[in-house]
């Protein structure tokens, strides 16, 4: 029988390692903590979590000294259901309908569970990712279902490699290396095959999109080590695949000759709003199949994701520059993001990295790192427009989900104030009788008891 000291380790530490697996952030997975130790009446207990790893200290009194733990987890991007099922699991402890030892079981069932990883269906998110980009990059019909087989192919040599347990960059250059051997395939057997176009709808996904929002929101709200840790991610990612494709066009480029154009300028095509806008439902469903997504929230995810980049289309139809449009539509997408909070069952981050990953600037940063090593005009300006598109995107969605945060805290606090008097209203609060106000985002720091 577990005392309570150790019990809420237990539990702090397998819903830790979830949140961390599952791609939580740094802020989100501190609070969650927190609620834990907060609901077991456990006092003087700080947390500080720095991408993978988790260090928890509790003092008794004053006057003692501090007992540390350390969790050491591998962060990944995102997985939509560990991280639906262990909020689900939090929230049933923190409103008593699970006792602690039920909610340790429980976790441990949906760690377990978590471990099996279905390639199959993840392959299929990632071949919908490569129709997707190719129809918002105006790609042609060979191009697109090119594409996505491509695509399918550069996430299973992923796999593959990293199943020998490899470093992480030799997985992603194989997977860039996959990526041209597939484009020449495909313009091999099609003449109005477009290379550069499945090359990069095949890798827009991993170049610097997710993990370039994780480092910009962990630096807005004051989680430097873990920005760090994540600008890093970004550099090695984008790194591995560079290395891999170029290997792959200096092998290939001798044998097809000057005809096979795998570097060329590329822009999202706004000319075809209907095909654009099927494409950011097919990349946002795609990822949201990828990491553990289904039914229902799948599609919901896939279409909100079309809604955001036609709210782009329109805004930028209006007059105002590109880089104005993805802010505001990505400032709208972060506020409905923490308003469907609870209908979707997801934290707003998780989210939000779906519905905004279509207007993420893979291309950019292709055209930009392999114009520069291949010595392509344009290349700096390239680069200059994806650093400047994933801020817009970033700071857009994160300033969404402030201001929509900040009007449920203050409409809480009211109805806290009205139904409780004598108290005064927290934001950490563990006795919160409603689980949204854990999953709705805090933009504070420190998080202490």
């Amino acid at each position: 029988m577990l005392s309570t000291e150790q019990a809420a380790y237990k539990l702090a530490f397998l819903i830790a390692d979830a949140l961390i697996r599952s791609g939580s952030g740094s802020a989100s997975t501190t609070k969650s903590l927190l609620s834990i130790f907060q609901k077991t009446e456990m006092p003087n207990v700080t947390v500080s979590v720095s991408l993978g790893q988790v260090t928890i200290s509790h003092q008794e009194e004053p006057d003692d000294a501090p007992s540390t733990r350390i969790l050491e987890s591998e962060p990944a991007t995102l997985d939509i259901g560990l991280r639906t099922e262990t909020g689900e699991v939090l929230e049933s402890f923190i409103l008593d309908r699970l006792t602690i030892e039920e909610a340790i079981r429980e976790m441990e069932e949906v760690t377990a569970k978590s471990r099996v990883i279905g390639h199959r269906l993840t392959a299929m998110g990632f071949a919908m990712f490569g129709v997707g980009f190719s129809l918002i990059l105006g790609g042609g019909l060979v191009s697109t279902i090119s594409a996505a087989f491509i695509a399918a192919a550069v996430y299973t040599v992923y796999a593959l490699v990293v199943r020998t347990q490899a470093p992480m960059i030799f997985s992603l250059a194989a997977g860039g290396f996959t990526a041209v051997i597939g484009a020449c395939i495909s313009g091999l057997f099609f003449s109005t095959s477009q290379p550069a176009v499945c090359i990069v709808a095949s890798l827009a996904a991993w170049l610097a999109g997710i993990a370039a929002y994780g480092a910009v929101h962990d630096v807005i709200t004051g989680w430097y080590l873990s920005a760090s840790g994540r600008i890093l991610d970004v550099v090695t990612s984008t790194a591995g695949l560079v290395a891999g494709v170029t290997l792959g066009i200096h092998l290939m480029q001798p044998i097809f000759g000057e005809d096979m154009n795998f570097i060329e300028t590329l822009e999202m095509d706004d000319t075809r709003w209907g095909l654009s806008v099927l494409g950011a439902v097919m990349v946002s469903a795609g990822f949201a199949l990828a990491s553990g997504g289904r039914g229902w929230k799948l599609a919901a995810l896939g279409l909100f994701g079309g809604a955001v980049m036609l709210l782009m289309l329109s805004l930028a139809t209006a007059g105002i520059s590109s880089y104005a449009a993805i802010l505001v539509a990505s400032i709208a997408a972060g506020a409905v993001c923490v308003v469907l909070t609870r209908a979707l069952n997801m934290a707003s981050n998780a989210s939000l990295m779906v519905v905004l990953l279509p207007l993420f600037p893979g291309m950019l940063v292709y055209q930009g790192v392999l114009g520069t090593i291949f010595g392509m005009d344009g290349a700096n300006d390239s680069s200059l427009e994806a650093t400047i598109t994933a801020f817009c995107l970033s700071m857009g969605g994160i300033l969404g989900q402030y201001l929509a945060s900040e009007m449920l805290w203050a409409s809480r606090r009211k109805q806290f104030t009205h139904n409780h008097p004598d108290r005064t209203f927290r934001k950490e609060m563990a006795d919160e009788e409603n689980f949204s106000d854990i999953m709705v985002p805090i933009f504070s720091k420190p998080f202490t008891q």
